[in-house]
C-alpha cells in the first residue's frame, strides 16, 4: 500500500467513524416515556412504526418537557424529515433530546471560561443524558454513549475537546 493509499483509507474510516456517531442514537427501538424526555403517544408501542404526524407530536411534546438554555429555543417542528415517509415511535424524542444535548453542550462551550454559574447548570442538565430514553441499550449503542462519558469527564476537568468535537461533528448549525 502506498501513502495515497493509507490515507484515502484513513479518511473513509474517520468519515464512517463520524457518520456512525452521528446515526447511533437515531430513534431506533422503545420510546419509554420515563425520565427526562420520553414524549410517547398513549397509542404507540415499542417499535411500532409511524407516520410523520406522530413523530412531529412526538418531538413537540419532547421539547415542551426538556429545560433549554435561557437563549435558545429548539425547532417548533422537526426540520429536514420526509412527510410521507415512516418513523419508528421513539424518532421525534431522539431528535428533541439531540437537540437538549447540543444545546447543553454548546451553553458549557459558550461559558466554561467566564461564567462558572452557567457553566455549572450546563453540566448539570447534561448529566441528565444518559438516563434519557435516547440513549437506552435499545436506542443507542455503547460506543455512543462511552463517548458522551468521556466527554463529560473532560468538561469537569475544564477541558472543552470532547463536546467541541461533538458539536463540530453531530450538530446542527444554529
Amino acid at each position: 500500500m502506498n501513502n495515497h493509499t493509507i490515507g484515502k483509507a484513513t479518511l473513509i474510516v474517520g468519515v464512517l467513524s463520524a457518520l456512525l456517531m452521528f446515526n447511533a442514537c437515531g430513534g431506533i427501538g422503545n420510546n419509554d416515556a420515563s425520565g427526562v424526555g420520553g414524549a410517547r403517544s398513549q397509542n404507540s408501542s415499542p417499535r411500532e412504526i409511524v407516520d410523520f404526524a406522530h413523530i412531529e407530536k412526538e418531538y413537540q411534546e419532547s421539547v415542551a418537557k426538556l429545560s433549554w438554555p435561557e437563549k435558545y429555543k429548539a425547532p417548533a417542528n422537526l426540520v429536514g424529515e420526509e412527510k410521507d415517509g415512516q418513523f419508528q415511535s421513539g424518532y421525534g424524542d431522539t431528535q428533541a433530546s439531540n437537540y437538549y444535548q447540543c444545546a447543553w453542550e454548546r451553553q458549557w462551550l459558550d461559558t466554561y471560561a467566564s461564567d462558572e454559574q452557567a457553566a455549572s447548570k450546563a453540566l448539570h442538565e447534561l448529566e441528565k443524558v444518559p438516563s434519557m430514553p435516547f440513549m437506552g441499550p435499545d436506542r443507542c449503542d455503547d460506543a455512543t454513549r462511552n463517548f458522551f462519558k468521556e466527554h463529560m469527564r473532560k468538561a469537569k476537568l475544564g477541558d472543552p475537546s470532547g463536546f467541541q468535537q461533538d458539536v463540530q461533528t453531530n450538530c446542527p448549525v444554529m
